[in-house]
């Protein structure tokens, strides 16, 4: 996943290397998939539902927010036969869910959650979240070791994945903060 701090032409060849290795990707994942543009380095399914009922607008302001940090963003297409859900999108060749969290700690870490039974990476944008950074951490890191008890599951009854990221988009922040899901593990 790209993240250049400026948009040089320097930064070009990188950007067109990422694009291309994100279509393969995407081709592999979804053969004969024909992909929308919607925008510069947008692209979207048309086996998606876009419509006022979904995700979709939320879903697409996180793509722009990748897409304007040097990403090429394909929106997947929504299950139809399989029974679990799939992840949002590919970005940067790899496979993320996107994460909108406007609430609180509890809702950060049911969605972190919930997102390691969807893919291995996580986009989770906490634009209108008043949790500070700190206690952002202090979530995940309480989510990513939360035990098995008699009265709620632990992060084993979700996880599906090995390893992954978590890139942040936190309120009043310039950039994104990445963490590696295994650095959140306590020894």
């Amino acid at each position: 996943m790209n993240s250049p701090e400026t948009d040089t032409d320097k930064d070009l060849p990188n950007r067109q290397t990422e694009a291309q290795k994100t279509r393969e990707v995407a081709d592999r994942l979804f053969p004969g998939e024909k992909w929308i543009k919607v925008e510069v380095g947008i692209f979207l399914s048309p086996n998606r539902a876009i419509g006022k009922k979904t995700n979709y607008g939320d879903e697409l302001l996180d793509a722009r927010i990748l897409r304007d940090l040097g990403n090429t963003v394909y929106l997947t297409p929504e299950p139809r036969r399989d029974t679990g859900r799939k992840y949002d999108a590919i970005v940067g060749g790899l496979m993320f869910e996107f994460k909108n969290v406007g609430g609180g700690a509890g809702t950060l870490e049911m969605q972190f959650l919930r997102s390691r039974s969807q893919a291995p990476n996580v986009f989770i944008n906490l634009e209108n979240s008043p949790l500070s950074r700190r206690q952002i951490m202090s979530t995940l890191y309480g989510a990513r070791n939360k035990p098995e008890t008699p009265y709620s599951h632990g992060y084993d009854h979700y996880n599906k994945f090995r390893g992954g990221v978590i890139v942040l988009k936190i309120r009043g922040q310039d950039g994104l903060a990445c963490i590696a899901v295994d650095e959140l593990k306590s020894r």
